[in-house]
């Protein structure tokens, strides 16, 4: 697919996803030696190839959008796109085209994480985002106390360890997920975006 003379294809093998993941971690550098290393993507390419997009400018790579499947959903772990090439679409092509094939693949919903600041773009894409509080120090029912404003979407233990509290928050409520942070030292807060097919 050619946006512009911008093409955008899939990883197929395992020196584009080393090229595909030196660009991203030089857009990302926190996710390099976390989960979202090159051994996890090694996996996910002998599984679902086709949800490992980049976008090349000639020779160059200039954006990336990676998804897996998430426990029977997909999650969409960056989508990002080289300085030099920002505003010109191509992030919201590779969105595209990933929700594209992963209706061709049967998937239902989508989930992601945003950066600050990238919040908008996902909202224009008819993404609704929510409020994502983890804790393995504080309960839930302690998680839930701080919240006297929105709606609790859900709850959960992930990995039988890590409470989980999700808030429907408007995306630029910025100032309460810091006021949680700050009510619960070592708790980790993040926007999440969702959409349903």
């Amino acid at each position: 697919m050619y946006i512009d003379n911008v093409y955008i294809d899939n990883v197929k093998n395992a020196d584009e996803l080393i090229a595909v993941l030196d660009f991203v971690y030089s857009i990302f550098p926190q996710i390099k030696d976390g989960k979202y290393s090159y051994d996890f993507w090694k996996q996910k390419l002998n599984e679902l190839p086709e949800l490992l997009l980049y976008a090349k400018d000639g020779d160059e790579i200039c954006g990336s959008v990676f998804a897996w499947d998430d426990n029977g959903g997909i999650t969409i772990a960056h989508c990002c796109v080289g300085k030099a090439h920002r505003g010109k679409g191509i992030g919201k092509a590779l969105m595209i085209e990933a929700e594209n094939r992963i209706k061709a693949l049967g998937y239902h919903s989508i989930a992601l994480g945003s950066v600050e600041g990238a919040e908008g773009f996902y909202e224009k894409l008819g993404y609704k985002g929510a409020l994502l509080i983890q804790s393995e120090k504080y309960s839930i029912d302690e998680l839930k106390s701080f919240n006297k404003k929105y709606e609790v979407i859900y709850t959960n233990v992930y990995d039988g360890t890590i409470n989980q509290v999700c808030l429907k928050i408007p995306f630029y409520d910025r100032e309460f997920q810091r006021k949680y942070e700050e009510a619960f030292p070592g708790c980790s807060t993040q926007l999440v975006f969702g959409k349903n097919f």
